[in-house]
């Protein structure tokens, strides 16, 4: 297993464990966040990170507070360089009952820094649709 998938892969508990300090370290900065419904964001330090912006588990709450963990269906690797990998990844929202609100894909880029490999960019595409 590569670096960049154990960190993608951590960084997907961080925000289901909601643990600012482990998701903060599974990250790279500036880090940037975009939503299928507009909401973008730009972090340029950990420390903004649960301050000034908020944390992911809060954004998604905000539109599904029933949802308790996400569950990973999918995480391909697309294309990779020696300083960054891009995964495709396919993941259910699950509530307290276990019940899915839907399937959704997002583009998530994991990049290297100084050494340090963390997650830089997620793009949520929303809900999969068929066809």
């Amino acid at each position: 297993m590569t670096y960049a998938r154990t960190v993608v892969k951590c960084h997907a508990e961080a925000i289901n464990d909601r643990d600012l300090v482990a998701y903060r370290e599974t990250m790279n900065y500036p880090f940037t966040y975009q939503n299928y419904n507009g909401v973008a964001l730009t972090i340029a330090s950990a420390d903004e990170v649960g301050a000034s912006a908020p944390p992911p588990w809060e954004i998604t709450l905000q539109t599904n507070p029933d949802w308790l963990r996400t569950e990973f269906d999918q995480i391909e690797e697309l294309v990779r360089s020696v300083s960054s990998v891009v995964f495709k990844v396919s993941f259910r929202r699950l509530d307290q009952s276990r019940n899915c609100d839907g399937l959704y894909q997002a583009i998530w880029i994991a990049t290297c820094q100084h050494g340090h490999w963390g997650v830089q960019f997620r793009h949520n595409l929303g809900q999969k649709v068929d066809g």
